[in-house]
């Protein structure tokens, strides 16, 4: 039974062996084929990649020996001239020509207001009347104190023509005290010569001489007479200048008044349109145009407009006054108005590198408001001619900017002074005249005066800016 055992046990031993070499036989077999199948695949790939390549160097080869000796070819388009004109849009508000806010110029009541918003008015015409008792009662006081001063001039006038009398009466007072000193001089002489021969006595003499001094004091009296009269002669002339000063003063303050309450009439200054309107009658009107001041009207003149715009430094150039400009309105879309230019700044701002420019508008027949928003549209006349070409025939070499003008079949490196870069085109205002053939896209590699061949290009049409 042992035998049988170890014969049964071999047998199975041997079936298994069998099966498992079965099996690695049939997986090696799948491993071939997956490996054969992977070949053909890199196989086809590889071929399918190769073939193009050869094709291609085959042309290359082809081209390279068609090219060997042959000239480069250059792709060139004709210089044009740029716009002559400088052209932009900008936004502006329209205002008036004339603006005030008129403001009462006295205190007082307001007794009347003759106009209102939207009315036209001229200039000189009434438009409010103002109350002012009390400049009325000051113009009152101010005339009865130039009537006052000039009554001072008449009395200091009258006081200086006795003045001068008195001085004439001590002059001629004078003139008598010295004929009596001059018969009194000799009098005394002669009887002094007497006394001392004994025709006369001392006693005759001593009266002669008594009645010299006499005579020479009431001289010197005559004379200090006369001094006084001249002082009041000239205190006299003094008090007439000043009373004459003192009526100056009181007639200026006459005709302050007098021009103070001629302001309870509010005229317009000038020929326009009542904008706004603040007061009505019997409110307490104060002077002046302080911010606590109420005003009485603001006043517009709109028959003619004017609009404030800054333009850019490229353009403000060449703007001039008398200059021409289109102003459009969205409210008239069929509409075009004509502007001038009037006043163009000497400087530009430099926080903006915009130049201030006023333009006029003529409005008689008040269809465009203040306050309107509108588009100015300028355009300036250029001083020299400029020439426009594409962006991509700039060469940039370190000496400056240059491009490549094909002449006479050669290629020559032409400098040029760029006006204005577009990006896309670029305005060159010096080394070009127009016409010329310019290279587009030039290869680095070209030498100045290299034959080229040239192929010229078609153009688009000019496009503004």
């Amino acid at each position: 039974m042992t035998i049988n055992r170890q014969t049964t046990q071999s047998k199975a031993r041997s079936i298994v062996r069998s099966k498992s070499s079965q099996r690695n036989k049939k997986g090696l077999g799948k491993l071939i084929i997956v490996v054969i199948v992977v070949m053909i695949i890199l196989a086809t790939l590889l071929v399918l990649g190769l073939l193009p390549r050869f094709e291609r160097k085959k042309d290359l080869d082809k081209a390279t020996s068609e090219t060997i000796g042959a000239l480069p070819v250059v792709r060139t388009i004709i210089a044009s001239l740029a716009n002559e004109t400088e052209k932009l849009v900008l936004p502006a508000n329209i205002g008036a020509i004339q603006y005030t806010t008129i403001y009462a110029r006295v205190d007082g009541y307001l007794t009347g207001r003759m106009v209102d918003i939207g009315d036209l008015v001229k200039k000189g015409q009434l438009l409010a009347v103002i109350d002012t008792p009390t400049v009325d009662q000051e113009l009152e006081q101010a005339r009865a104190d130039l009537l006052r001063a000039k009554a001072t001039v008449d009395q200091t006038r009258a006081q200086l023509k006795e003045a001068v009398a008195q001085k004439a009466t001590a002059q001629a007072n004078v003139v008598k005290a010295k004929a009596n000193v001059d018969y009194a001089t000799v009098t005394a002489t002669r009887w002094s010569n007497l006394a001392t021969r004994g025709a006369v006595s001392l006693q005759s003499r001593d009266e002669k001489v008594r009645f010299l001094d006499t005579t020479s004091a009431e001289l010197k009296a005559q004379d200090a007479d006369v001094l006084a009269a001249e002082a009041k002669i000239v205190a006299a002339q003094s008090q007439i200048q000043e009373s004459l000063a003192e009526v100056k003063a009181k007639q200026a303050e006459v005709r302050r008044l007098e021009v103070e309450q001629s302001f309870q009439k509010v005229l317009a200054p000038f020929d326009g349109i009542i904008t706004l309107r603040k007061v009505d009658p019997g409110a307490l009107i104060t002077k002046g145009s302080q911010s606590n001041n109420l005003e009485l009207y603001q006043l517009a003149r709109i028959d003619r407009l004017r609009v404030y715009v800054s333009v850019p430094q490229r353009v403000a150039r060449y703007l001039k006054a008398g200059q021409l400009a289109e102003i459009t309105v969205p409210e008239f879309a069929e509409r075009k108005f004509n502007g001038i230019v009037t006043n163009v700044s000497g400087a530009l701002d430099p926080s903006t590198r915009t130049r201030q420019t006023e333009i006029q508008i003529d409005n008689t027949d008040r269809s465009l408001l203040p306050g309107m928003y509108a588009e100015i549209k300028l355009t300036g006349a250029r001083e020299g001619k400029w020439i426009r070409v594409p962006g991509t025939t700039l060469v940039t070499r370190p000496s400056g900017q240059f491009v490549i003008v094909v002449k006479d079949g050669k290629a020559k490196y032409q400098p040029i002074v760029i006006g204005r870069d577009f990006g896309s085109e670029v305005e060159v205002k010096e080394g070009l005249s127009g016409g010329e053939h310019v290279a587009v896209s030039p290869n680095d590699d070209l030498i100045d005066n290299e034959p080229v061949q040239e192929q010229e290009l078609k153009q688009d049409k000019e496009s503004g800016e």
